[in-house]
């Protein structure tokens, strides 16, 4: 084995630790956030409303550790496999992601251009992530980028209600709808992570 293709698999294997670590503490951050503010209702509220409040420090902070992660996997990844257009848009989606920490749900407008736009490359990362993956993990990718889409371009007419809205689309509230664009994401990112740690992930 050349000292290239170990140095490649050593980057990727770094990149995916990098990824998954910062995916799970974020996820881990949602649900205990969850637990502290009395009045959150997950069906009703934004994610984002975990960043204002008795657990705004936390939780920016992890949102933008999150993002953090997926900038520095993105340098890691270009270095090491030279994919120029999944890393760019990890690198941007990084950014974005970092910009709802930054801009908690209490600073409009800005919270909601940088929301829009992270899920707007989050979403595309499965999808165009297809040539990076070995099969069947590759075609569940596409498969997942496809049905994020959908539900965010449901979820769409939500961003920018007051937090209190009941607003229902397909008699989902906002929060419902959201998490069903999260959660998927961030499976996704967890397995993306999981198969950059195997040596035979292309």
């Amino acid at each position: 084995m050349t000292v290239s293709i170990i140095v490649k698999i050593f980057s990727r294997g770094m990149a995916g630790l990098i990824i998954f670590v910062g995916t799970v503490q974020w996820l881990m951050m949602i649900l205990i956030s969850e637990s502290f503010q009395p009045s959150y209702n997950s069906s009703l509220h934004y994610v984002s409303s975990l960043g204002v409040g008795t657990t705004a420090l936390a939780y920016n902070l992890s949102i933008i550790i999150f993002g953090l992660s997926l900038i520095l996997s993105s340098i890691i990844l270009y270095k090491a496999l030279s994919i120029k257009l999944f890393t760019s848009l990890l690198l941007i989606t990084g950014i974005f992601i970092i910009g709802v920490g930054v801009f908690p749900e209490d600073s409009r407008p800005m919270h909601g251009y940088v929301t829009a736009f992270a899920f707007i490359f989050a979403v595309s990362l499965p999808i165009i992530s297809f040539k990076m993956l070995k099969r069947p993990f590759s075609y569940i990718s596409i498969v997942i980028g496809l049905i994020t889409l959908t539900l965010l371009i449901f979820f769409f007419p939500y961003l920018g209600l007051p937090a209190e809205s009941t607003t229902t689309i397909l008699g989902l509230a906002k929060g419902t709808m959201e998490r069903l664009v999260i959660y998927p994401l961030l499976i996704w990112m967890i397995s993306f992570s999981v198969s950059l740690l195997q040596p035979n992930t292309k």
